[in-house]
């Protein structure tokens, strides 16, 4: 009897062992699953999360607030996916539900240690390269470029943005070169010029011309200043109207921007990741710098093609449909928040001390590089020759369709206050024009 319930419990076992097997065609190849050539018709599985694409990409930069969307995104197409973590392993944990069991690793590593980068990019297809920050990390006290103390001569400089934006995407890129990858995928800036007052601005152009040398076929996206629920376009100016009583200003705020949504350039990048050598695509090397505007079956602009995929040393530029100065943003913000604190203009060398006195915490909520950055006007070229989002088909999200849906946790509140039945906001509804809020161009009403 007991060798009968053992029997009955290897059978059972042996039973659940098959369901959990990917679902493969009879006539599917074994190499397809990996191969990246094959991976659209070695695809298998249930779809979705729980299928195998194939295709094996490398992410840095993926705990950012654009890197998540974009593992995301991968990871709904059953992508593997190899996430470069130079942390405590607890900070990718939020990226996990994002995969299928299995189809999510983590590699530790350090940008300064070239070993550490290759174990992370080894066996894959793609690599993804996100890695940026809005300042320059800085140590305690400050020390020699060898690490030991050195209070006289020494930095305070961590990792500063040369290294960010310039020797870590250029080491990426030769590394994922040499290793014969078959696409590197890189995220630098619209604002990026060499002739720009920001530091970071500059660094991301010279990021973008290093990371050219070491990969020529490498693509590059320039998405404008990113908004979406993790933003700091929109909460910063929520942040401080609900701690000071008047907001800083960069003079008269004329600055231009033109704010991107950040799951459209996730969506970019897929369609980067997508773009494999595959031979459905009509674009080619010989086409490519003609004046012949022939469009392939997507409806692509032929000029951007290459023989390992139609982007192939592509540059995508990627910026909202809607252009504001930075006074519009901080009305905006004031408007949907009900917050109506007002905004202070300020000169720029006055800003600047106070931003460098902010700049002493490790986390600081302004810096004299952000007040540089706030001068410039950063928008998208109408006439430019880089791949767009009206290229790629992907339209554009506007702002006023998601702010409301982050920003009306600081309106006091929240979002209760404008709806019919709440005490809070006793018998007004949305056809209230008082509960309105009107849009960030000031010619569109929004609830």
């Amino acid at each position: 009897q007991a060798e009968s319930r053992r029997s009955g419990a290897m059978s059972l076992m042996r039973g659940l062992r098959a369901a959990a097997r990917p679902l493969v065609p009879a006539t599917a190849p074994a190499a397809s699953i990996s191969n990246y050539a094959n991976s659209v018709a070695g695809e298998q599985g249930h779809g979705g999360r729980s299928s195998i694409s194939g295709l094996k990409v490398a992410v840095f930069g993926a705990t950012g607030f654009l890197g998540r969307y974009v593992v995301n995104e991968l990871g709904k197409t059953g992508t593997t996916v190899t996430i470069g973590n130079r942390g405590c392993e607890m900070e990718t944990r939020h990226l996990r539900p994002m995969f299928d069991l299995g189809n999510m690793a983590i590699e530790f590593y350090s940008p300064r240690d070239d070993d550490s980068i290759r174990r992370t990019i080894e066996g894959c297809d793609i690599v993804i390269n996100m890695i940026g920050k809005r300042y320059e990390t800085r140590k305690l006290l400050p020390t020699s470029p060898d690490g030991a103390l050195d209070p006289i001569k020494g930095s305070r400089i961590n990792f500063g943005f040369d290294e960010v934006n310039i020797d870590i995407p250029a080491k990426l890129a030769k590394i994922s070169k040499e290793m014969g990858v078959d696409k590197f995928i890189h995220v630098g800036a619209l604002s990026a010029d060499p002739d720009a007052k920001s530091h970071f601005s500059r660094s991301k152009y010279f990021g973008e011309e290093a990371v050219r040398k070491e990969f020529p076929e490498a693509v590059i996206v320039k998405p404008a200043e990113l908004f979406g629920h993790e933003d700091r376009l929109f909460n910063w100016q929520g942040e401080m109207g609900s701690r000071l009583p008047a907001i800083p200003m960069l003079e008269d705020g004329s600055g231009l921007v033109q704010p991107v949504y950040v799951g459209d350039v996730a969506d970019a990048i897929i369609k980067m990741t997508d773009d494999g050598p595959h031979a459905h695509h009509t674009a080619s090397v010989d086409k490519m710098g003609s004046d012949e505007e022939e469009e392939d079956i997507f409806g692509i602009k032929a000029h951007v093609a290459g023989s390992g995929g139609k982007f192939k040393g592509a540059t995508l530029e990627l910026a909202g449909p809607d252009d504001f100065t930075r006074r519009e943003v901080m009305d905006f913000v004031s408007d949907l928040t009900s917050l109506n604190k007002p905004a202070v203009p300020m000169p720029e060398a006055i800003l600047k001390v106070v931003a460098s006195v902010a700049a002493v915490v490790p986390e600081p909520w302004l810096t004299v590089d952000e007040v540089d950055r706030w001068g410039e006007n950063v928008t998208l070229d109408p006439e430019t020759d880089a791949v767009t989002l009206e290229d790629l088909d992907i339209r554009p999200v506007r702002v006023e369709e998601i702010a409301f849906q982050y920003l009306h946790r600081f309106r006091k509140g929240g979002h209760f206050v404008l709806h019919e039945g709440y005490h809070a906001n006793e018998g007004k509804g949305f056809n209230d024009p008082g509960a309105k809020v009107r849009s960030i161009a000031g010619n569109r009403p929004m609830v």
